[in-house]
């Protein structure tokens, strides 16, 4: 009972904001540039604009989940004010609007900002470009595999991509991470320069850099002996998730039963209330630690966000698992084990993956799962798996206070 309250706990503190939260679901959604928007927005769409301004939070998901494939990609568009955060997912990200506080975006394919960031941003997709008129006022977190990065970053930067272009003005440190890295002449940096990369960087003299440039080295190939040693921990680990995950489908079978279904019937979805849910505990923790009332209630949040992050991956082992045996109906509650088991040994036999794919695959695993359990801790319709001897034929037994038929 104790397990359950510390994961129901704070998802009723983030319920209670329900009433000031507007939620909306379109094929199409557009925010003219005349209009506001006074409350938080959750949007999912398979286009969205938007062009006015916005007082609240947005988090905001471009989702072609059901769409017909003929029609175009979905592509979120922001060229509007936001005076709060910008949560954004879509297959293409265009953000050309002022953002006052931070912006944290993902994309399928390509994005592309133009536009200020007040705070700081955080962008993840194959292909990101900062364009010349982009101001990034804190600090930057960017991951993929083809960056270019100009106009000018006020904090702290970072990149891990497999292609790099620097063109803009960095007014502190710099560090990236990437198989190529190409500074072009008229690249500022005020900071230090941190790189890892094959090879010596060597910087034209039209490039100003008021710090070191410091080549951190490669972390060294791992010595054939300690092969067999890597595997016995992920053999370790693997059996640690398995008994975790019988120890929690055994205590929740309607959690575990809903969560997996709430992946099969919407897994965009699922992504989304993950994303916001990764990110608004431990804001939300931080902020009760500057209370003293609110340190032991910041504590069981913080334990709460641990066990959802590792109870995600269960959640997608069982999803998984699903998947691969191809079957359309329920678990049979004497295969649940069996199908979690064979779907955690897919998810840890794919934790090998190489950078930035393995960063990407574990977002996945954790946002989806994380999000299939809140949307079923908050749903009133959790199931009770109910099992049936095998001496009964098969049937379900009767129901608590009734007569069982007559067999003749």
């Amino acid at each position: 009972m104790n397990f359950r309250l510390t994961l129901i706990l704070p998802l009723l503190l983030l319920t209670s904001l329900a009433h000031a939260i507007e939620f909306r679901e379109a094929v199409s959604f557009k925010l003219p540039a005349d209009q506001t928007l006074t409350n938080e927005l959750w949007m999912q769409a398979r286009s969205i604009t938007l062009a006015g301004t916005a007082h609240e939070d947005c988090f905001l998901l471009a989702d072609s989940m059901g769409q017909n494939p003929s029609t175009n990609l979905p592509t979120l568009r922001l060229t509007g004010v936001f005076q709060a955060d910008i949560w954004g997912l879509g297959e293409t990200v265009e953000m050309a609007g002022a953002i006052s506080n931070n912006a944290r975006l993902a994309a399928l394919k390509t994005m592309m900002i133009t536009g200020p960031v007040g705070h700081n941003l955080m962008a993840f997709a194959p292909t990101i470009s900062l364009g010349d008129q982009s101001t990034i006022q804190g600090s930057a977190l960017l991951a993929g595999q083809d960056v270019i990065l100009s106009g000018t970053i006020k904090g702290n930067t970072r990149v891990y991509a497999t292609k790099v272009t620097l063109t803009g003005k960095f007014e502190n440190d710099l560090h990236v991470i990437a198989d190529e890295i190409t500074v072009m002449p008229g690249t500022q940096i005020k900071g230090n320069f941190y790189y890892q990369m094959d090879g010596d960087l060597v910087l034209d003299s039209g490039v100003l850099l008021d710090g070191k440039m410091i080549k951190q080295e490669l972390p060294a190939p791992a010595a054939p002996t300690r092969t067999s040693s890597t595997l016995m921990i992920q053999l370790t680990l693997l059996c640690g998730a398995i008994m975790t995950g019988m120890v929690f489908v055994s205590l929740m079978p309607g959690i575990s039963a809903l969560s997996v279904h709430k992946l099969v019937e919407s897994t965009w979805r699922c992504i989304l209330f993950g994303f916001i849910t990764f990110a608004l505990i431990p804001l939300l923790s931080v902020f009760l630690l500057f209370t003293v009332a609110g340190i032991p209630l910041s504590a069981i949040l913080m334990l709460a966000y641990v066990i959802l992050i590792y109870i995600s991956k269960i959640i997608v082992g069982l999803f998984v698992g699903h998947l691969l045996i191809r079957k359309k109906s329920p678990i049979p509650p004497n295969l649940l084990f069996p199908v979690m088991a064979l779907g955690l040994i897919a998810l840890y036999a794919a934790t090998n993956l190489p950078f930035p794919f393995d960063i990407v695959f574990w977002f996945a695993i954790t946002l989806s799962g994380m999000g299939a359990l809140v949307s079923a801790i908050l749903d009133r319709r959790t199931p009770v798996l109910v099992s049936c001897s095998v001496e009964s034929g098969g049937k379900p037994p009767p129901i608590p206070g009734t007569n069982p038929p007559d067999a003749g």
